[in-house]
């Protein structure tokens, strides 16, 4: 019989046990409440955790009622006696906030985008209530032509949000590193080998 002591971090109040496979905030809370309790975008559960889009962001406090701090739950990682907020008012407001910063620099066509009703950002922002954004003329990367040289591999940098998902899966599954991120800050892109055409890399 083991003697190891449970390990115990609590979620909105209520208490569970940590288990070895709960590596993050983010999956120790999905574990238990389901995938959909916390949103993401930039989260995939076949990559490394990445931490770009904030939304998955929860308040911590490290004992009961004491100050607590905003964190990516997907990288930050679980440990005991952990108090887990995951959707106050705060949290709420900051993660409309960043939808909707995203969502000034992406086309609002849904209607007619090929991945309408099946698109994450399209689900995070309805469950948050977010139909437009609020911000007047924002700087945005539009008309980026699309890449369409290769037969198998597309790029719509219109449609792009930065999440480094397809940078990732080159990287950490493909092993191939076809893509990067270039740039930073509102200049960061997705880019292809000297900036070539997928056709020409």
């Amino acid at each position: 019989m083991s003697s190891e002591k449970r390990k115990i971090a609590y979620i909105d109040g209520k208490p569970y046990e940590i288990g070895s496979h709960h590596t993050s905030i983010l999956k120790f809370v999905k574990g238990y409440l389901g995938e959909d309790k916390v949103p993401t975008l930039c989260d995939d559960p076949n990559l490394a955790p990445y931490g770009a889009c904030r939304i998955c962001s929860v308040e911590v406090a490290l004992v009961k009622d004491g100050p607590t701090r905003v964190v990516a739950s997907c990288h930050t990682p679980v440990v005991e006696n952990q108090h887990i907020f995951t959707n106050n008012d705060n949290l709420k407001s900051l993660r409309k906030n960043i939808v909707e910063l995203v969502l000034t620099d992406h086309p609002m066509e849904c209607g007619t985008c090929e991945v309408n009703n099946n698109c994450e950002l399209q689900k995070v922002a309805n469950d948050l209530g977010i139909s437009d954004h609020r911000y007047n003329n924002p700087k945005q990367h539009k008309g980026i032509p699309k890449d369409t040289s290769h037969s198998y591999m597309r790029m719509n940098l219109d449609h792009c949000i930065n999440c480094g998902r397809c940078v990732r899966a080159c990287d950490e599954i493909q092993g191939s590193f076809v893509l990067t991120m270039s740039g930073r800050g509102f200049e960061s892109r997705i880019t292809t080998d000297n900036n070539m055409l997928f056709g020409d890399s």
